[in-house]
């Protein structure tokens, strides 16, 4: 009996450490992210806080004093994509950035819609019900066709626009994402290991310096979200063709950073933007990627620098 008792529990015990490493294995990376973002953006002066209008419930972080910077990060990102910037702004300006509808830990309301026209109306609402005014905005991906699209619906509260890389209009050239895609491979919606690090590549122009446990829940988040993140991409893209109607209007002082070695937009659609809006000036990367990492980071962090002390 003894012997059937112990042997009972030696089961149990077994089950419960399968439980306890699968439970780990699901929740662990996730609940560490989650802490080093607290503990950065507290470092940072940044506070988390929530904003509900109607449907959506925003999370964002916000500054204390100082001229306000409203960020706007890109498809499948969050605010904590700026934390670099925010550590070489944030003593000067009031920093705000949220999670855009559907990412991040805003909410994911059923009737959303991720064109860029609807989510720069979100944005608008968010802003408004902040009170904000007379601030720096700036946008990086599909977060820089959200604030051009910001900026001309709203001249009067933008006092200048920086883009990163945006969303533009496809031109005659196409980049290696665009390739891709056309032989049926987007290696923005990863399916393994091998594609997530080509992805990751793709975007900054180096491998991604994580290791394996966390790339595998990064992967695994990418995959459980993927029928709604590629029904958000299909809105996306086919909504970016009304920028040709708009870039000529938008007077506001623009600065917009290239990176000519960017694979997810060919840099041929950041030109055609200098060449339609009537106030923007350009900052050319030779080596810069998709997302500015190491040296092109700094170098843009400085051209930022550079073309707000001029305002």
């Amino acid at each position: 009996m003894k012997k059937k008792n112990m042997k009972k529990k030696t089961i149990y015990i077994f089950l419960s450490l399968i439980i306890l490493i699968f439970v780990g294995y699901t929740i662990f990376p996730h609940a560490v992210a989650k802490y080093y973002s607290a503990k950065t953006f507290k470092n940072l002066d940044l506070e988390v806080k929530n904003l509900s209008l109607g449907n959506n419930k925003f999370e964002y972080v916000e500054g204390q004093a100082g001229e306000p910077m409203v960020f706007v990060h890109g498809f499948q990102s969050t605010k904590s994509y700026w934390v670099p910037y925010f550590k070489k702004f944030h003593n000067k300006y009031k920093m705000i950035a949220m999670d855009l509808p559907g990412h991040g830990n805003s909410s994911r309301p059923n009737n959303q819609k991720y064109t860029l026209q609807a989510l720069s109306a979100s944005l608008e609402k968010f802003i408004e019900e902040k009170k904000l005014d007379n601030f720096h905005l700036i946008g990086t991906s599909m977060g820089g066709g959200i604030a051009t699209v910001y900026a001309y619906n709203n001249p009067d509260k933008v006092k200048s626009l920086i883009l990163i890389n945006p969303l533009g209009i496809d031109q005659k050239e196409k980049s290696d994402l665009q390739v891709l895609m056309e032989k049926g491979k987007n290696l923005l919606f990863p399916s393994n290991l091998e594609e997530f690090d080509e992805m990751a590549v793709f975007i900054t122009g180096k491998p991604l310096a994580l290791s394996e446990y966390f790339k595998k829940y990064a992967l695994t988040q990418m995959v459980k979200n993927y029928f709604f993140f590629k029904r958000a991409f299909k809105e996306m893209i086919t909504t970016s063709k009304t920028l040709d109607e708009i870039l000529p209007k938008i007077k506001t002082k623009t600065l917009i950073l290239i990176g000519k070695k960017d694979r997810i937009i060919h840099p041929a659609s950041y030109e055609y933007f200098i060449r339609l809006m009537p106030n923007a000036e350009a900052v050319r990367f030779k080596n810069g990627s998709h997302a500015f990492v190491g040296k092109s980071f700094n170098k843009a962090a400085l051209s930022i620098e550079n073309f707000l002390n001029d305002k």
